[in-house]
């Protein structure tokens, strides 16, 4: 199991006891459990979101993004879908007691990376309307109206990236096992590439002094 450390500068007091956090794409149906009540906590309890339009079908489809502490406790969690041209973020949550240490740009920023292995320079969320000026700060412009749901003010957001980033469907003809990588290790060599379901060579059996 592949875990990835994302650190990223934030606005976080050299005082603070900063509790250490993994955030890593969901590999066990233990780590999509934690990321589900980490969801649960912060949209069903604290905003008080209806459990018919928290969870849904998406989430079979998603790629599953779960932050822990060292002693395995959830803390924050996100999911990414795909669409022809664009990646869409969304689900972004973090505990209450968690908040504070600047994890919600960690969060973002490896979302964002995940997305653009796999190509992707247009990113596309709804944003709570009191976190505009947060995701402004990553480039992304409000598109669209205004609305809601669960009682909250969304608002459409979205940042297209000129820095080009391959696309997957480079590797076709070329490099045709580098679409077999684990979506948790997208950069290092698979277990395809190391040969270890490679066919053994085949015997050659001579008779009478020739092949």
């Amino acid at each position: 199991m592949t875990i990835h450390h994302l650190h990223k500068p934030c606005a976080v007091s050299p005082a603070m006891d900063v509790p250490k956090l993994t955030i890593k794409i969901v590999e066990s149906e233990d780590e999509r459990f934690k990321a589900m009540l980490v969801r649960a906590i912060v949209y069903m309890h604290e905003q008080l979101c209806p459990y018919s339009e928290e969870f849904d079908l998406n989430d079979h489809t998603a790629t599953q993004i779960v932050g822990l502490t060292d002693e395995g406790e959830p803390v924050l969690t996100a999911r990414i879908r795909y669409f022809n041209g664009f990646a869409k973020i969304e689900r972004l949550a973090i505990r209450k007691e968690y908040r504070g240490y600047g994890y919600a740009h960690r969060l973002l920023s490896f979302v964002m990376n995940v997305c653009r292995q796999k190509g992707f320079t247009r990113f596309y969320l709804h944003a709570q309307a009191r976190l505009q000026s947060f995701y402004e700060g990553y480039g992304f412009r409000v598109v669209g109206d205004d609305f809601s749901f669960s009682e909250h003010d969304y608002i459409e957001m979205e940042m297209n990236e000129r820095e080009h980033h391959v696309q997957p469907s480079r590797h076709i003809g070329q490099a045709p096992m580098h679409l077999n990588r684990p979506e948790n290790n997208a950069h290092h060599a698979g277990p395809l590439e190391h040969g270890l379901f490679q066919s053994p060579p085949r015997t050659v059996v001579i008779e009478g002094g020739r092949a």
